[in-house]
C-alpha cells in the first residue's frame, strides 16, 4: 500500500507518529470479545499480541500551493503513559519528502494529547511557517488539561505566542479543504474534507477507531465524551462515505489509513486501498 494519494489536484500523504497496543477493556470496555473477534479475519492487522493494535497517524495534503498537515501526533516522548515510547513523525515526514518548513496550515480535528503533541519542539513551533487551528469547543473544554497534562500543554503556548487560530463549523482552509464538524468524540472534534476535481476524501481524525465501527457505529470507544452524539456522527458519516464514494483516511487505522466503505455481504465493510 502506498503512503500517498491523490485526489483530483491535492496528494495526501499519510504519516506515523507511533504505533500502539492497549488492552481491548481500556479501549472498547461494552464490545464481548466474541463481538470483536468476529471482525479478526476481516482485520487481522488490528489485533495484536498485546489486544488492540492501532497507530497515531496524521496527514499532510498538498493543496492550492499549500501544504496542510492535519493532526501532530503523541510527540518526541518518552510518553510515560504509552510505555515510554517516542514519536517519529518529524522523521517520517522527512522520509517522505515532507519538512517542517514546508509546512503552511496546521489543523487539528481535536485536542486529545495524540493529536497535538508535536505542535512545539523545545518550546519552539515545529512548523515554523505554519498558522494552526484548534476547534473552539474544545479548547474550552480542555483548558484545564492543556495546561496540566504535559503532552496537551503542546496548545496553549502558540495562543500565547499569537501561533493559533480557533476555529467552529465549516471553515475554508484552501480551496479544496474544508472542516466539517463531526462531534462526540469531543465536543470540537472535526474531520478535513478534500474535494479536488470532483474526487473527495475526508481525514476523519478520531470518529473511528477500529474498522469494524463502520459495520457497528454505534460501537463507541471509552474515550468518546458523548457516546450517543459519536454513534450517530460516526453513522451519518460511514453512510455519507459510502453513498459519495469518498475515500476515507483514518488517523487511528493501522497501516495508511486509505480505504472505501463498501457491502460484503451483509456488512459494511472499510477496505483498504
Amino acid at each position: 500500500m502506498s503512503h500517498k494519494i491523490t485526489v483530483g489536484n491535492c496528494e495526501i500523504i499519510s504519516l506515523t507518529d507511533a504505533e500502539m497496543q492497549f488492552p481491548w477493556q481500556i479501549i472498547f470496555p461494552s464490545i464481548s470479545e466474541a463481538d470483536r473477534e468476529s471482525y479478526r479475519d476481516l482485520y487481522p492487522i488490528c489485533y495484536g499480541e498485546r489486544g488492540f493494535r492501532t497507530d497515531a497517524g496524521s496527514y499532510v495534503v498538498r493543496s492550492s500551493g499549500k501544504t496542510v498537515i492535519v493532526d501532530t501526533g503523541v510527540g518526541p516522548g518518552p510518553i510515560a503513559m504509552l510505555g515510554g515510547i517516542e514519536g517519529k513523525l518529524i522523521d517520517d515526514m522527512k522520509a517522505k519528502g515532507v519538512k517542517p518548513e514546508d509546512i503552511d496550515i496546521v489543523v487539528h480535528t481535536h485536542l486529545h494529547f495524540d493529536h497535538v503533541s508535536w505542535n512545539l519542539t523545545d518550546g519552539k513551533p515545529t512548523f515554523p511557517n505554519a498558522t494552526y487551528y484548534a476547534p473552539e469547543a474544545d479548547l474550552s473544554f480542555f483548558e484545564t488539561n492543556l495546561s496540566q497534562n504535559p503532552q496537551m500543554a503542546a496548545v496553549l503556548p502558540l495562543r500565547d505566542m499569537g501561533r493559533l487560530e480557533t476555529y467552529s463549523g465549516e471553515v475554508t482552509l484552501t480551496p479544496e479543504i474544508t472542516t466539517i464538524p463531526t462531534p462526540g468524540h469531543t465536543p470540537g472534534h472535526s474531520s478535513v474534507l478534500i474535494t479536488s476535481g470532483g474526487d473527495k476524501a475526508v481525514v476523519t481524525g478520531d470518529v473511528a477507531h477500529h474498522p469494524m465501527q463502520v459495520d457497528h457505529p454505534e460501537w463507541s470507544p471509552a474515550f468518546d465524551v458523548d457516546s450517543t452524539v459519536s454513534a450517530a456522527t460516526r453513522k451519518a458519516l460511514v453512510e455519507r462515505m459510502e453513498s459519495e464514494g469518498i475515500i476515507a483516511c483514518f488517523c487511528h487505522f493501522p497501516g495508511e489509513g486509505f480505504g472505501r466503505i463498501a457491502r460484503q455481504g451483509n456488512r459494511r465493510v472499510f477496505q483498504a486501498l
